[in-house]
C-alpha cells in the first residue's frame, strides 16, 4: 500500500496500490500536465468499478448562487473546475488504458492489465468533506447536467457522498 492520500482535510487510505492511480502524482501527469485538470486518483473497487475520485472540504450552495455576482462567479467556477477535472481524467484514464501516454510507473497493475472494461462501472465520485448528507443532492443534480454527454458517452454515474459517507465504503479514514 501506498502513504494515505491527504487530500482536503481527509485522509485516504487502505487502498491497495496495484489498484490505484494516483494521478495527481503520477509521471504521466508530470509529462501531458500543463492545462490538465485531474481528480486526486482513480481507483479499481473490490466491485472493479472504476471510481475517479475527487476530494473538496466544502462545495457552494445552490439556494444562495444568485444573491450577487461574486456568489455567481465561484458556483461556476466549482462546478466548472469539477467538471473538468472528471473530463480530463476520464481521457487520461482511456488514452493510459490504450498506451496512448506511453510507459506508466505510477499506474497500479491491476488498472493496467485489464483487457476489457465494458463490464466495469465507472464512476465520478465528489466527497465533500462538510457537507450534510440532506444537501448533496443539489451537487449532484448540477453535475450530472454538466457531465450529462460524458455520462452518456461513457455509460457513467454521478456520485456525491459526505466525509462519512465515504468513510462507511472505506475510502476515508473515519
Amino acid at each position: 500500500m501506498k502513504q494515505p492520500i491527504k487530500e482536503s482535510g481527509m485522509e485516504f487510505n487502505g487502498l491497495e496500490e496495484k489498484r490505484l492511480s494516483w494521478i495527481e502524482k503520477s509521471d504521466i501527469y508530470e509529462r501531458v500536465g500543463e492545462g490538465i485538470k485531474t481528480v486526486e486518483f482513480i481507483y479499481l473497487s473490490e466491485e472493479e468499478n472504476i471510481l475517479l475520485v475527487e476530494a473538496k472540504t466544502s462545495c457552494p450552495n445552490v439556494a444562495n448562487k444568485d444573491d450577487n455576482e461574486e456568489k455567481q462567479k465561484k458556483y461556476e467556477e466549482y462546478y466548472s473546475d469539477v467538471a473538468d477535472k472528471f473530463i480530463d481524467s476520464i481521457n487520461m484514464f482511456a488514452a493510459t488504458a490504450l498506451g496512448r501516454n506511453g510507459q506508466c510507473d505510477n499506474v497500479g497493475e491491476k488498472i493496467l492489465q485489464k483487457s476489457t472494461y465494458t463490464e466495469n462501472e465507472i464512476k465520478f465520485v465528489l466527497i465533500i468533506a462538510d457537507a450534510e448528507e440532506s444537501w448533496l443532492g443539489g451537487p449532484r443534480a448540477e453535475l450530472e447536467l454538466r457531465l450529462f454527454r460524458y455520462r452518456k458517452i461513457w455509460k457513467a454515474d454521478v456520485i456525491v457522498l459526505n466525509k462519512k459517507m465515504a468513510a462507511e465504503l472505506g475510502l476515508v479514514a473515519g
